[in-house]
């Protein structure tokens, strides 16, 4: 008996395939697509090669502007540098929240920066409706052609009288609706399986492939199971339905919920529940905490002084010429100190405003899978939120041990000070560069397991939802 659903099973998939394959609209849809592939490929290939090339040119030059330095150290934290959030294959993929948040951090001295230099802020009528990348194809137009032939599954058989002849014929309603999923799923599967081979032959091939392999796989069951519940759903509703032009309507009405308005209504649910402050309003706490103190620690003038009586006491002596320091080195460092200890006192409130409002967004991809699929799809790109949050935290830590060496290289030379102490450029040649270390796979399935948890349930819940509904015969 299992044989023969199974050889039934296997002939309606392949009926239906002779069938799509005749159809000249499928032809024309598969040539629509490929082209559209072709397009944002190379478009992607072009961006990611100009971006990568831009950030080699700039890290090689300011390595070498620092290199060749001859000034007094202070001096060479003004002039500071630049961090680059590093590129790669996925993130090209989906830039995700890179063009609204940016990607470039600036090491200045007296300044805490935050990650600036959006493409959003440049081509902001462009970014309301997001780059033209394979991931937009890949999360909005094939989920949208994948409803609109899977909705037609069982309406066309009911429309053109063929679906009695089939269950006349000995056919369970069941083995009709299972062929109809799995052929429509394998078609699309066909369509969208090359895209990924050449990603993945892209990324065997590339520098950083040991590291994002094992995100590309994740990101491929998850955009997998993503088009099978999206096929479950398009076969239910052509369930339900008696006319394929009231099943193509219903779709299309999911599509655009799912996919467009629900994800708008939840971020901009998410920032007027937990707003936050403006940049400017931020930085004029960061500045006043630092000119009148934080925790009762007292004024600008009076932590000063309070700092050079106790160096004096430090070093026994009576006054400032006679330490064995550059006092201007050490008190340069020990405001460096307080303005970070006040930064990061208003960050941490913004901080966590922002991951509360990631919380929000994930809980409600509960209930949108599109959303899961979303933020599960940036997160192995290294383009979620929590990437941005890695990248900052260790820009910054970079950022304060780089001002902090300047800073105590000028307090080691007291006696050079006064004429104008220049350091040999052989300290600078020294200094390290950043290097990001990107979080763990383990930690990025942990943080995305609401995500995945998501499809996982949504492909079950309409899975059983079929099943009850060909079993009780109610098709």
């Amino acid at each position: 008996m299992s044989l023969t659903v199974h050889t039934s099973l296997r002939t309606l998939i392949w009926k239906e395939f002779r069938l799509a394959f005749r159809d000249s609209m499928m032809g024309t849809l598969a040539i629509i697509i490929y082209t559209l592939f072709i397009a944002s490929g190379l478009l992607t290939i072009v961006q990611y090669q100009k971006d990568r090339g831009i950030i080699e040119r700039s890290n090689k030059k300011f390595r070498q502007q620092w290199e060749a330095q001859h000034n007094n150290p202070h001096e060479a934290a003004h002039f500071g540098t630049y961090l680059f959030k590093p590129l790669n294959l996925l993130s090209a993929f989906d830039p995700g929240l890179n063009d609204y948040f940016g990607t470039t951090y600036r090491v200045e001295a007296h300044v805490q920066h935050e990650v600036d230099y959006s493409n959003a802020e440049r081509n902001d009528a462009l970014m309301r409706f997001g780059q033209f990348t394979l991931a937009l194809i890949m999360q909005l137009l094939i989920p949208l052609l994948l409803l609109f032939i899977s909705s037609s599954a069982l309406t066309f058989e009911k429309e053109s009288g063929t679906f009695k002849m089939l269950m006349a014929q000995g056919l369970k309603p069941h083995q009709l609706v299972w062929g109809k999923i799995w052929s429509n799923y394998l078609m699309v599967i066909l369509l969208v399986v090359p895209i990924f081979i050449a990603l993945a032959i892209a990324i065997l091939c590339s520098p950083a492939g040991s590291i994002l392999w094992g995100r590309y796989l994740i990101l491929l069951c998850g955009y997998l199971l993503f088009y099978l519940l999206v096929t479950l759903a398009g076969v239910l509703v052509s369930i339900l339905s008696s006319r394929s032009g009231t099943a193509i309507l219903i779709v299309l009405t999911i599509w655009l919920l799912s996919s467009i308005l629900l994800p708008k209504i939840a971020a901009s649910t998410a920032t007027d529940r937990y707003s936050l402050p403006s940049r400017t309003a931020f930085n004029n706490d960061v500045r006043q905490g630092f000119l009148k103190g934080i925790h009762g620690d007292g004024p600008y003038n009076e932590r000063g002084e309070k700092y050079m009586a106790a160096l004096l006491t430090k070093y026994k002596v009576k006054n400032a010429d006679q330490l064995p320091v550059n006092p201007d080195g050490l008190i340069l460092q020990y405001n460096e100190d307080y303005q970070n200890k006040v930064f990061d006192h208003y960050y941490t409130r913004i901080e966590d405003t922002f991951n509360t409002q990631q919380s929000f967004l994930a809980y409600t991809g509960l209930a949108d899978p599109f959303i899961s699929l979303k933020r599960l799809s940036m997160a192995m790109s290294g383009t979620d939120f929590y990437h941005h949050q890695t990248f900052f935290q260790q820009a910054k830590s970079y950022r304060n041990a780089f001002i902090r060496s300047l800073n105590l290289q000028l307090a080691m030379n007291p006696s050079k000070f006064k004429e104008g102490y220049q350091t040999d450029p052989r300290f600078y040649a020294k200094l390290k560069d950043f290097q990001y270390q990107p979080p763990s796979l383990i930690t990025l399935i942990w943080l995305q397991r609401q995500a995945i948890l998501s499809l996982c349930c949504w492909v079950l819940i309409l899975s059983l939802t079929i099943r009850f509904i060909t079993k009780s015969s109610l098709i």
